[in-house]
Order: structure tokens, then sequence, then C-alpha cells
């Protein structure tokens, strides 16, 4: 049986960048799987996926440094 993975989803909000341009970079941040432009609360919601949760600061502190973006949510799931 493989590795259990482990979900976030990081809920990104910026200042005012382009989303798209922005969604870019985000793909590019090593463990990202996808992301996605989005209306509301929230510009961008990006997933990943890791074996176990602690690289999901590394990823958040790496789309902090993503030129746009204002702030980052980190959301892991839990599955009971």
């Amino acid at each position: 049986m493989g590795a259990v993975l482990e979900t976030a989803y990081f809920l990104i909000r910026l200042d005012r960048r382009t989303p798209a341009e922005v969604a870019r970079a985000v793909r590019r941040v090593p463990g990202i799987a996808e992301a996605a432009v989005t209306m509301g609360e929230f510009d961008i919601i990006a997933i990943a996926h890791l074996e176990g949760t602690r690289g999901f600061p590394e990823i958040s502190q790496a789309l902090e440094q993503i030129e746009g973006v204002q702030r980052v949510t980190t959301c892991v799931v839990v599955r009971p």
C-alpha cells in the first residue's frame, strides 16, 4: 500500500495584480497540483498534495513571496 497523500487548499488574496498572471506563478511552486482564479473573497485557490503535512508551511511561504500576493490562508484537509 502506497503512502497516503495529504491535501491542502491555499486561499490567496492579491493586491491589484492580474489574477491570471499570479496563478501562473503559483502553478510553478513545487508541490502545487492546481491553481484556479476565483471570484469572491479570495482571488486564487491552489491545491497541493504531499506525503504528510510538514511541507505545507514551506509551500505557503513560497506563495507569499510571489509578487502581488497579499495574504495566504492554508486549509489542511482532514479526512475522518
